[in-house]
């Protein structure tokens, strides 16, 4: 990246919402940078840090599209990518940053099954998208109804299997989670560099979808919070962040299920969700309370 397109991080604070644990990040290595803006949305933003020789760089979309991400993870020798963004210029963004590294794409990964992370995918160029078989059955009929280019890359991609594996000498575990903020979610950590790549099941600064079942998916994540094999997550909307916003989420849950239990209606609960969180974007995200709503 050239100078021009490098960002102050005293202008990334003045322009995010952040958590503790991003602002941590930011002040200690983490480098953000504008991405090469495609179409007509603003650019992406990139932010990159190196940890047990591994380089990490999440890209960030911008706010318009919830800022949803993509990580693309550099080995080496070859490049691992968790997820495709929604909407064909954020996708060429994540594209473009993969190519700009001149590596190949060893392996790519799809988290879950909502589209905002895999809607671009068929613009994520030579790359195909393994994941697991639920996620990929559970996203079928959305993929090839017509609303959404259809992701062919992600349809006939391989399968990924629970448990460890090495790329280019670096360990990776693939964890299956189940119905939290989505029914299945494939979380990926590398344990020697105590990052977790978490996607949804943690937000930073931006509104939470509702979920699956909250009640469990609190409990998965007061389950991480007592696991040692991470310190940095990579999340999936917003910037990267500590382990500590383990905390920040539950807390964030629980007044997202006492609301959902006591609103008189989904406008009340959308309203209120605003006025415990108002520093918070991605007000689409709370749009979905509606399709979430059981009484």
């Amino acid at each position: 990246m050239s100078l021009e397109t490098t960002l102050s991080r005293r202008n990334l604070l003045k322009g995010a919402t952040l958590t503790a644990g991003a602002v941590a990040l930011l002040r200690t290595g983490l480098t953000p940078t504008i991405a090469n803006a495609q179409g007509a949305l603003p650019a992406g933003t990139v932010h990159s840090f190196a940890k047990a020789g591994v380089n990490f760089h999440t890209y960030v979309s911008p706010a318009q599209t919830v800022n949803v991400t993509s990580h693309v993870i550099d080995l080496g020798d070859q490049l691992m990518v968790v997820d495709a963004t929604m909407l064909p210029p954020t996708a060429q963004e994540v594209s473009a940053l993969i190519k700009s590294t001149g590596k190949p794409v060893g392996l790519a990964v799809l988290s879950h099954e909502h589209p905002d992370h895999w809607g671009g995918a068929s613009f994520i160029e030579g790359v195909s998208y393994s994941t697991l078989p639920e996620v990929r059955e559970g996203m079928r009929a959305e993929a090839t109804g017509g609303e959404w280019p259809e992701p062919v890359n992600v349809l006939t991609g391989g399968d990924i299997a629970v448990g460890s594996t090495t790329l280019s000498g670096v360990e990776v575990e693939f964890r299956h989670y189940k119905d939290v903020e989505a029914p299945h979610m494939l979380v990926s950590v590398l344990p020697e560099q105590q990052v977790a790549v978490v996607q949804d099941l943690v937000y930073n600064g931006i509104y939470f979808a509702p979920g699956t079942d909250r009640a469990n998916w609190i409990a998965t994540l007061q389950e991480l919070s007592d696991d040692p094999a991470f310190e940095t997550l990579l999340v999936g909307h917003g910037l990267p962040t500590t382990r500590g916003d383990l905390d920040t989420a539950i807390a964030y849950i629980r007044v997202m299920d006492d609301v959902m239990n006591s609103a008189a209606t989904p406008d009340d609960a959308i309203a209120q969700m605003k006025a415990a969180f108002p520093a918070y974007t991605g007000e689409f995200l709370l749009s979905l309370i509606p399709e979430y709503w059981t009484r």
